[in-house]
């Protein structure tokens, strides 16, 4: 008997509860370790990873989910490992694998993450997986990091949840010159026939027409790409090629819709 699949956004988290016939608690862009970037750039920040995982675990408590899904790019440093991610990362996956399974699917920042996995001298409770960058379709969803094409079996799926763009929406206001920049969700149907030219063996019985969610980054300092710019250059094949931007739908945190993409559109 088909279930269909319920999405709630945990309220001004940038973490998303899918349930189905099991409950999969989604994280994207932690991207642990930009801080050493920024220090070369001469912005002096502290190491952010400890109260990142706090704020992961209350989402992790508020959920109870049965599989915790990270959305790529756990780490930042590209290429090589960093000195903090050979610390921090293992610490990060080992802490949320107290509580339930962890799928990391790979992002481009997430090159030897093999590398950091919990080492199983390490307790805890449940493991920790690696998907490649093609993705996986897990409980009826279909998850990937979006900086790559993803498995034709995705597109089976209800909804397919993306990260990689750190979605934005530039609000300004009517009665000032007052502008803040705030984190969004993107929901947005693909273009079949764009599609279908990607994958030309895709038949219309394994084509489910998914929504395409597209994830607001969990690590708040990390930038990200203003949907409502009307110079944004979207990132990945998917949100670049397959979606229909006309339908792009806007969300803040707390689930509230404010629109379409094309009608929040602002002079920069």
């Amino acid at each position: 008997m088909h279930r269909s699949t319920r999405l709630k956004p945990l309220i001004d988290n940038a973490a998303m509860v899918v349930e189905n016939e099991f409950k999969t608690l989604v994280i994207a862009d932690l991207h642990l370790g930009i801080e050493a970037e920024l220090r070369q750039k001469g912005i002096n920040i502290g190491s952010q990873t400890g109260k990142m995982l706090e704020k992961a675990i209350t989402c992790v408590k508020e959920a109870e989910p049965d599989v915790i899904v990270l959305l790529g790019d756990v780490k930042h440093a590209v290429p090589k490992l960093s000195w903090m991610d050979r610390k921090e990362v293992p610490f990060f996956l080992a802490e949320l694998a107290e509580y339930a399974p962890v799928y990391v699917v790979k992002g481009n920042h997430d090159g030897h993450l093999n590398k950091l996995l919990p080492e199983h001298k390490q307790k805890h409770k449940h493991k920790v997986y690696i998907k490649s960058t093609k993705g996986f379709l897990f409980d009826g969803v279909g998850y990937l990091h979006g900086h790559s094409w993803p498995s034709q079996d995705l597109f089976s799926g209800e909804y397919i949840f993306i990260g990689h763009n750190h979605p934005r929406i530039r609000l300004v206001s009517p009665n000032s010159h007052y502008t803040s920049m705030k984190p969004v969700w993107i929901r947005a149907k693909c273009d079949y026939d764009a599609v279908k030219k990607q994958y030309p063996e895709l038949r219309i019985s394994d084509w489910n027409d998914p929504w395409v969610i597209i994830m607001p980054a969990f690590n708040e300092i990390c930038g990200g790409i203003t949907f409502n710019s009307p110079n944004k250059r979207l990132l990945g094949p998917i949100a670049s090629k397959l979606l229909r931007l006309e339908d792009m739908e806007v969300y803040l945190l707390d689930g509230t819709y404010i629109g379409r993409v094309e009608d929040l559109e602002v002079a920069f």
